[in-house]
C-alpha cells in the first residue's frame, strides 16, 4: 500500500549494480520510469516522490527531455515543432544531446551527493521510438545513449506496460492534442511497446514490469515493494534505526541485568527453599524413624505382651485343665467311694434283711415249736383238761399271729 513502510534488505547498490561496479561511483539511486505515452509515468513518480521524501531521502524529479533548459527546446523542436521535420537519426541525435547534459547538470550531481533521482524516460525510450518506432539499428541507438551518460545506468526500470489503444484513449481524454511521437499510427506505437518489453526480458533483475491497466495505488504498492528490496536506509531512517538499535541494546543489557538479578535471587530462592526442603525432608526422616522406632517398640512389647498373655493363658489353660482333672479325679474317686459305701450299705442291707428274715423264721419257728409245745402241752393238757386245753391253743394262736404282725419293718429294721 502507498507509503507503508516494509521490511526491506538493505543493499548498496541496485539489483545488478552495486557500489564499486564499473560506472557507480555515487552514493544516490537512480530509476527511471518507462512506457508509453498515456501509461501514467507522471502520476507514479510524483507519488514514489511523495512516498520517498517522507522517509527522509532527498528526492530529484526530472524528465526527458525537458529536465534542462536545454531539453525544454529539444522537447519543445522534437514533440511540438510542426514548420520543421526532423529525421530518425536527428531526432536520435537531439535525444542523446539532451541526455547528456541531463546527466552532466542534473543526474550525476543529484547522485553523487546521494540522492534519489526518478526520471520519466531515459535510454529505454530512445531504444524503443528510435529504434523499435522509426527502425534505426538498436545497438547504434544504444551505444549514442552509453556515450551521453558515460556509461551511468537506472539502478532500477519501472516499465509500465498498456495497449496502445488503451493508452491513446487516455492522452485523448487527458490532453485532447497529441504530440509528434503520439500522434503515429497503431503499429508504430505497438513497435515501441514491443521494443521496451523485449530490453526488459534481457535483464529482468534491472526492469520491474507492471501491467499499468491497474489502479495506480496499486501500482505504487508494486513499485514501493520493489524499492524496499534494494534501497537502503535514509539517513534519517539510518539515525532512527542505529537509536532504536541503541535503545535495544539498552534494553537487552537492562533486562539481561534484570534477568541476571532475578537468576541470582531465584537461585538463592532456590538454594534457601532446597535448604528448608532437606532440612524438613530430615526432619520429617527423623520423625518417621522415631516413630518406627516407637512402632518397632510397642509392637515388641505389645508382641511380648501377648506372648505373654498366652503363655499365663496356656499355665491358666493347664492349670485348670490339671484342676479339671483333679476335680474329675477326685469326683470320680468320691463317687467311687460313694458307690462303694453305697455297695457296702447295700451289702449291710442285704445282710440285715437275710439276719431279719432269718430272725423272724428263727422266731416263727420259735413260735411254731412253741406254739406246737405249747399245742402238745394244751393237747395234753386237754387231754388232762379239755378246757384248758381249748384256752391254751386260742392264746398260741393269738401270739403268732402278734408275732407274725411284729416281723421286718419296710426300711429293713431288725425287731
Amino acid at each position: 500500500m502507498v507509503g507503508k513502510m516494509r521490511g526491506r534488505r538493505w543493499r548498496l547498490g541496485g539489483p545488478s549494480r552495486a557500489v564499486g561496479d564499473p560506472g557507480r561511483g555515487y552514493p544516490g539511486w537512480f530509476v527511471a520510469v518507462e512506457g508509453g505515452d498515456g501509461v501514467g509515468k507522471s502520476t507514479q513518480i510524483t507519488a514514489l516522490a511523495k512516498w520517498l521524501r517522507g522517509r527522509g531521502f532527498e528526492v530529484v524529479t526530472t524528465r526527458e527531455p525537458g529536465g534542462t533548459p536545454l531539453g525544454v527546446e529539444v522537447r519543445d523542436l522534437v514533440l511540438h515543432a510542426r514548420e520543421h521535420q526532423l529525421g530518425a537519426r536527428a531526432e536520435a541525435l537531439l535525444f542523446a544531446a539532451d541526455r547528456a547534459d541531463h546527466m552532466e547538470s542534473v543526474v550525476r550531481p543529484a547522485l553523487e551527493r546521494g540522492a534519489i533521482v526518478l526520471t520519466d524516460r531515459h535510454v529505454d525510450s530512445s531504444v524503443a521510438y528510435q529504434s523499435g518506432g522509426r527502425g534505426l539499428d538498436a545497438a547504434d541507438v544504444v551505444a549514442l545513449s552509453a556515450f551521453a551518460t558515460e556509461g551511468v545506468r537506472p539502478d532500477l526500470v519501472v516499465l509500465l506496460d498498456l495497449d496502445p489503444a488503451v493508452a491513446r484513449a487516455r492522452r485523448e481524454e487527458r490532453t485532447g492534442v497529441p504530440d509528434k511521437l503520439e500522434a503515429e499510427a497503431g503499429d508504430f506505437h505497438a513497435r515501441v511497446r514491443s521494443t521496451f518489453l523485449a530490453r526488459a526480458k534481457q535483464d529482468p533483475e534491472r526492469y520491474l514490469v507492471l501491467d499499468a491497466d491497474q489502479g495506480p495505488q496499486i501500482l505504487t504498492g508494486a513499485i514501493q515493494d520493489r524499492l524496499d528490496q534494494v534501497l537502503p536506509p535514509s539517513a534519517a531512517e539510518a539515525e532512527a534505526a542505529a537509536r532504536r538499535e541503541a535503545e535495544l541494546a539498552a534494553a537487552i543489557a537492562k533486562e539481561r541485568e534484570f534477568q541476571a538479578a532475578k537468576a541470582a535471587e531465584e537461585a538463592e530462592a532456590r538454594a534457601g527453599a532446597e535448604a528448608e526442603e532437606r532440612k524438613r525432608r530430615e526432619e520429617e526422616l527423623a520423625e518417621r524413624q522415631a516413630a518406627e522406632q516407637e512402632r518397632t517398640r510397642k509392637a515388641a512389647e505389645d508382641r511380648a505382651a501377648r506372648e505373654a498373655a498366652e503363655h499365663e493363658a496356656q499355665a491358666q489353660a493347664q492349670a485348670d485343665e490339671a484342676e479339671r482333672t483333679e476335680t474329675q479325679k477326685r469326683e470320680a474317686e468320691r463317687r467311687e467311694q460313694e458307690r462303694r459305701v453305697q455297695t457296702q450299705q447295700d451289702a449291710l442291707r442285704r445282710r440285715e434283711a437275710e439276719l431279719t428274715v432269718r430272725q423272724a423264721e428263727a422266731r416263727a419257728k420259735e413260735r411254731a415249736r412253741l406254739a406246737a409245745a405249747a399245742a402238745k402241752a394244751a393237747q395234753e393238757q386237754a387231754r388232762r383238761q379239755p378246757s384248758l386245753a381249748d384256752d391254751l391253743m386260742q392264746l398260741g394262736h393269738a401270739e403268732a399271729d402278734e408275732e407274725a404282725a411284729d416281723g421286718p419293718d419296710a426300711e429293713g429294721e431288725q425287731p
